[in-house]
């Protein structure tokens, strides 16, 4: 039988409780005892230590935070602090695609909002090179350079669209490892499912993402899907054809390797091909910017959207409720992403040799005109 501790304990007003263990845990970091990175009993532990509850141990906690004393880790812990303002963590982002597909510009705004709140600094680098090589090129520099200026952690969205994508992202990840500065990856790996890099990542869920998109265009009456994607397109592809796939065999659908075209929508006799010996079909688009330019090519040919031809896409960039046919698309939780990729990277900082973590997140169909809204 558990023996409770009958010590008389003396009436503290509940104010003056949190103080007390407030200034106890204060002085036990500025004399040492909890040294800087340390992390502190959990709050239970507290409360069980100090005859206290968990809302009086977390109001102490809360005003050490606050005075920059301590971090609170969600599903990691409370660790100890002690930076000044002029020793804040730097991070650094790398993003190839940056100003070319708008998902990233607003994780980065979301993030950068976040960087103010959690105290730490955030330099944005990316590359808007057309060019492939060129855009290589850049990317292999900012990574180089962020190595020079002994960056705190990077997260990094991999190279795609170029034969060299896969060789070039493998060179920066080593560098930044023998830098001995932590990645997090972010929308995509460096390597194809199933294989799976060692680097945390996360992502919108896109193995869901192109199931979900698949069982729209079915449940509105399409027979026959295509999906569409260019060439050279990051790993997340394959996982959205492998949920396109997926539905059309629960629906009983036949699906037929033709059927996934991999090319430029706007290479020649694309849209003859894509239509050929199809009535009415359903095209799942990787990307917006992919549908996009596949509706002006339909529609430029005589085709209506969505009556001959029903399209949905990828990410809702800000324009696609403005085409002539408002696109269907997917919404990918950007600011999730943002938030998700920041908590990966504080807890790696605290704990570097802790197991990779992968997160995927859900988004939202967006059901517009495209499909017949």
């Amino acid at each position: 039988m558990k023996v409770e501790n009958m010590t008389p304990q003396p009436y503290i007003p509940n104010k003056q409780k949190f103080l007390r263990l407030y200034e106890t845990l204060k002085h036990s970091i500025e004399s040492g005892v909890y040294k800087d990175g340390q992390k502190l009993p959990t709050e239970i532990e507290l409360a069980d230590q100090h005859h206290l509850s968990r809302p009086t141990v977390a109001k102490a906690l809360d005003m050490l935070r606050k005075e920059g004393m301590i971090e609170r880790i969600s599903g990691i812990g409370t660790f100890v602090r002690l930076r000044s303002n002029t020793e804040l963590n730097n991070f650094g982002l790398l993003i190839p695609g940056l100003g070319e597909t708008e998902i990233f510009e607003s994780i980065c705004g979301h993030m950068s909002h976040l960087a103010q709140l959690k105290k730490f600094n955030l330099i944005w680098n990316g590359s808007m090179q057309e060019d492939a090589s060129m855009r290589r090129e850049h990317i292999e520099q900012l990574a180089n350079h962020y190595i020079e200026q002994h960056i705190d952690g990077v997260f990094f969205t991999p190279l795609e669209l170029t034969s060299e994508k896969d060789p070039v992202n493998q060179n920066i990840v080593r560098l930044f490892d023998q830098a001995g500065i932590p990645v997090i990856l972010m929308d995509r790996d460096i390597v194809s499912f199933p294989l799976r890099s060692r680097y945390d990542l996360v992502g919108v869920d896109n193995f869901r993402l192109g199931y979900i998109l698949t069982k729209h265009l079915l449940d509105q009456g399409c027979r026959k899907i295509k999906f569409i994607a260019r060439p050279y397109s990051a790993p997340t592809v394959q996982l959205r054809i492998f949920g396109f796939q997926q539905a059309l065999q629960e629906a009983q659908v036949h699906s037929f390797p033709e059927d996934i075209f991999i090319e430029d929508v706007e290479s020649p006799d694309f849209t003859e091909r894509l239509l050929a010996n199809t009535e009415r079909p359903g095209i799942l688009c990787a990307n917006d910017t992919t549908a996009s330019r596949l509706m002006y090519g339909l529609t430029n040919q005589g085709y209506k959207i969505p009556e001959d031809v029903k399209v949905a896409g990828v990410d809702d960039i800000k324009y696609a409720n403005y085409l002539r046919v408002p696109l269907t698309t997917y919404k990918q939780p950007c600011k999730d992403i943002a938030k998700a990729a920041v908590d990966m990277m504080l807890s790696r900082i605290v704990e570097p040799n802790q197991k990779s973590r992968t997160v995927y997140l859900d988004g939202e169909l967006i059901i517009r005109k495209s499909t017949g809204k």
